[in-house]
């Protein structure tokens, strides 16, 4: 077989529950090699053969068959033997355009035992498509089944997350699951006796707790949130809460993004469940109202920090700004600073470190503009040198028009020169747009002495809003990473601050 072929292999949510994912890729494996050797004469090796174990809905979601999309257009491919077009795809409209487009103009065969569809033929193709999209019916009527079978089973106070809560273990109880508690019980109840009898904050319950080298379940230490999620789950008084955290997409920047943000309290579906309760309905009622009785400050929708989303600390967290009080300078910290260690500082400080550092590299770009070594200097060389030659070519051009015109030239001698000027531009022309191109992705120095100076005088400027400043800062500079740490050789109560600027080229 001097064709080249590849197999791909998936488990879709349609397979039988009883079967694993081994057994449904070897039974799909052993009917396309069966295939393979009674049409082609022998088997596929190993290397050629793709396995899916992934449940993604979409391509962006399924990494194998994104590697074969990426083979099939890179490298001489004849075909893809899958058991049924489904397995490809059983996504929207927009993923089965791109499976259809990859092998229709690659020229790659998709072959099944069924029936082999070249995608180049009007007719294969249409019966393609009319296939994927008739998995992608029976895919969503299987997702409206299975929630329907969720929902049944929260009812039944079941519990039916992939992950227990903290405190509990998850165990099988007949053919449905629930919870029971474990070592981690005891850290719990602390939490909530230290936030109802204690009065102590979410904040401080986390810094009590990673003193105690007491860790979370999977994060490096606790934190304000996580204390807060535990604080107002009622699966410690014994309930399910489901609904909770939506499955919400949308379409950014051509890809469709997945997150699960936090759903209001009113479209939460909470049933009694089947598991035994740590906390006491008493000390649960108590920790939620002092949450609608601890006074907090309104919050202003109105920027106030022009830094805002803009800075962040060493250790990853984004830097925060402290609300400004009487008498008391503002401050920007991070809210993790009592792990990571940074300091904090008033923002008067980091704002003169940060117009200090701006100006830094204003120097460094002039100083790399007047090198006529740098990559931006040669590139501009080498495109205003093509220019002047293709002006010396209109030149030369205008001249031989006019010694047509004056008889000096035959028609003939004309054309000759105006053919040889003519290959000339066209290749003079095809060297610009490469340099040009290429001068694209060169950091252009001037360009960017120009938009740093106008950060900083956006900075400087008290009259300008901060909102209106962090929209400009934005669009100049990427991120500031800030770090303001002890030195350990000496105690230093006012480290310096340092930051690192990086731009957008």
């Amino acid at each position: 077989m001097n064709d080249k072929y590849l197999v791909y292999l998936r488990k879709s949510r349609s397979d039988g529950e009883h079967e694993t994912i081994e057994n449904v890729l070897e039974k799909h494996e052993k009917i396309i090699q069966e295939y393979a050797v009674k049409t082609f004469g022998s088997t596929i090796q190993e290397e050629f053969i793709y396995r899916e174990v992934v449940s993604g809905e979409t391509i962006q979601d399924r990494p194998v068959i994104k590697k074969v999309l990426d083979i099939i257009q890179t490298e001489d491919i004849k075909g893809v033997l899958t058991i049924e077009p489904q397995r490809l795809s059983r996504g929207d409209l927009s993923d089965c355009g791109t499976i259809i487009r990859a092998f229709r103009y690659t020229d790659t065969l998709i072959i099944t035992p069924a029936k082999t569809y070249d995608l180049t033929d009007k007719f294969d193709r249409k019966f393609f498509e009319t296939e994927l999209m008739r998995g992608n019916d029976y895919l969503e009527y299987v997702k409206e089944i299975m929630m329907r079978g969720r929902i049944a089973s929260v009812n039944e106070g079941n519990f039916i997350g992939s992950v227990p809560p903290y405190g509990y273990d998850k165990i099988k109880n007949g053919k449905s699951y629930t919870l029971v508690p474990n070592d981690e019980a005891d850290t719990l109840r602390l939490i909530f006796r230290l936030y109802t009898e204690e009065n102590l904050g979410t904040t401080n319950i986390a810094n009590r707790l990673n003193d105690l080298e007491i860790k979370p379940r999977k994060a490096p230490y606790w934190t304000n949130a996580s204390i807060r999620d535990i604080l107002r789950n009622p699966v410690y008084i014994g309930k399910i809460r489901w609904n909770w955290r939506k499955t919400v997409k949308k379409y950014e920047n051509g890809d469709i993004v997945t997150s699960r943000p936090k759903s209001e309290p009113d479209s939460w579906m909470i049933v009694d469940g089947k598991h035994e309760a740590i906390i006491s309905d008493d000390l649960f009622q108590a920790a939620q109202q002092r949450f609608g009785s601890t006074p907090r400050s309104k919050s202003s929708k109105e920027i106030v920090n022009p830094f805002a989303g803009l800075i962040r600390c060493q250790c990853g967290k984004a830097m925060v700004q402290q609300a400004q009080r009487k008498g008391i300078r503002t401050r920007i910290h991070c809210p993790q600073q009592k792990i990571c260690g940074n300091k904090s500082a008033t923002c008067a400080d980091l704002e003169q470190v940060i117009i200090e550092s701006l100006n830094n590299i204003i120097n460094d770009f002039k100083s790399k503009l007047n090198d006529k070594n740098t990559d931006y200097n040669i590139q501009s060389e080498t495109i205003n040198s093509i220019k002047k030659e293709l002006n010396t070519i209109d030149t030369q051009q205008n001249k031989l028009y006019d010694l047509l015109e004056q008889g000096i030239y035959t028609g003939e001698v004309f054309v000759m020169r105006n053919e040889v000027l003519a290959q000339k531009r066209k290749k003079l022309e095809t060297v610009l747009a490469e340099a040009v191109e290429l001068s694209e992705s060169v950091i252009n120095y001037q360009e960017m002495i120009i938009s740093i100076s106008e950060a900083v005088d956006t900075i400087k400027n008290p009259d300008i809003p901060p909102k209106r400043k962090n929209i400009f800062l934005r669009s100049v500079i990427k991120e500031i990473v800030y770090s303001r740490k002890k030195d350990d050789s000496r105690c230093n109560y006012n480290p310096p601050i340092s930051i690192s600027v990086f731009l957008k080229y």
